[in-house]
Parts: structure tokens; sequence; C-alpha cells
């Protein structure tokens, strides 16, 4: 077997900024959850870096239903998730979502 040799690729262009220190806007996302129409807590919202992949934030509904990540970037590009913790239905996905 022929030994090989890794190097490692440089990744700060597969990162994306999230804007820490920079002059872009403060901004925030702001939504609800719900099942079947109805106002639904039993779920488990995670916001996504589209560039990376990566968890930007993790959030639950408070008491009406309603979560918000604030202190976010406006050139941001994101997408939400919803996992519903009893299982019964499969993810949602709100994608190219922009904080405002």
């Amino acid at each position: 077997m022929k030994p090989c040799s890794r190097k490692a690729m440089p990744y700060k262009n597969s990162l994306q900024d999230v804007g820490f220190g920079s002059k872009n806007t403060v901004a925030s996302i702001k939504g609800s959850t719900k099942k079947l129409g109805e106002k639904y807590r039993n779920c488990l919202i995670v916001l996504y870096n589209k560039v990376n992949l990566q968890p930007l934030a993790v959030r639950k509904p408070d008491e009406n239903c309603e979560y918000q990540f604030l202190g976010l970037n406006t050139d941001l590009k994101t997408f939400i998730v919803a996992f519903d913790n009893s299982k019964q239905y499969n993810a949602v996905i709100q994608d190219n979502v922009v904080p405002k």
C-alpha cells in the first residue's frame, strides 16, 4: 500500500461572516409554530447558517407559540428547521430566511 499525504485545505471562503463587529444592521427573525392550523409548543426550532450548514441558535416556542432569534446580521443567509418533539410529523424547513 502506498502512503498518502494529507493537506489541510483553507476554509475561510466556505465560512460565512456572521457580522460580529461589522457595520451591518443588527436584525432578528421572528415566527410562530402551528400544527394543523393550531398553535403548537412541543417543538424545537433551529436556525442554521446556509453557507456552512452549522446551527447558529436553538429555541423553544414561548407560551404564545412564538420564537425569535435576536442580534443577527442582515447579510446572514439562513434557514430554519422545526422538529416535532412528539415525532408525529416530519421536520418543517423554511429556507432563505432573511433577518430584518
